[in-house]
């Protein structure tokens, strides 16, 4: 039997080096592509469930006050009070303020806020949470800084709200269309100081003033 020699073999072709780590910079990319779709989709999901979760706080809120002739919980004591001084409520996932399952006063079954993936954050780099606060008359119930994207989504974009988010003893309160919490420094206007657009906010107010700043 004759053996054959290499010149009877046929060649087979293969990857040239250049040719593979193209394909592996391509395989990159498309990974990058994924992953980021993928966060922006889950971003967009968390997105509409506190859309759900402020709207479903907000309708046994006037089931409440339909029961309780037009008064809607209140977190203080005193409804005359200025609005500054009244107390706010957070929930339980939050690092600032009161920090509690019941929210809202008498409310057993609430929604609690869930993080931005990936360590997204607000304004400041802080994370936000769901903030309720009411004279009895008026409320003012948020999903406070837990955008990492500005929006202005009707009917959630309010320039009404609350006060930063800075440590976690610092007192919160009620804003009306404050410079400092709406992004603007002077003649000159950053959206990403601007915590009312990094918000979902539902509120009975109608007498603050909620005219933007100029570039808002």
């Amino acid at each position: 039997m004759t053996r054959p020699t290499f010149t009877d073999q046929k060649l087979k072709p293969g990857f040239t080096i250049v040719e593979l780590v193209l394909v592996i910079t391509v395989l990159g990319i498309l990974a990058i592509i994924g992953v980021i779709s993928y966060n922006g989709i889950q971003l967009r999901a968390h997105n509409l469930a506190r859309q759900d979760d402020l709207i479903t706080v907000e309708t046994q809120l006037e089931y409440y006050a339909i029961r309780n002739e037009g008064v809607y919980p209140a977190t203080t004591n005193n409804p005359v009070a200025n609005w500054k001084t009244i107390d706010v409520r957070t929930d339980s996932n939050c690092f600032n303020g009161s920090a509690q399952v019941d929210w809202v006063p008498g409310f057993t079954s609430l929604p609690q806020s869930v993080p931005n993936i990936n360590s997204a954050t607000g304004v400041d780099g802080n994370s936000g949470c769901y903030l309720y606060a009411s004279n009895g008359t008026h409320y003012v119930l948020s999903a406070w800084n837990m955008l990492s994207v500005p929006q202005t989504t009707f009917p959630f974009y309010r320039r009404l709200g609350f006060r930063q988010f800075q440590t976690s003893t610092s007192t919160q309160f009620y804003s009306c269309n404050s410079d400092v919490i709406g992004g603007a420094n002077g003649s000159s206007y950053d959206i990403t100081q601007d915590y009312y657009k990094h918000s979902f906010t539902i509120s009975n107010i109608t007498d603050c003033d909620e005219t933007p700043p100029s570039g808002a």
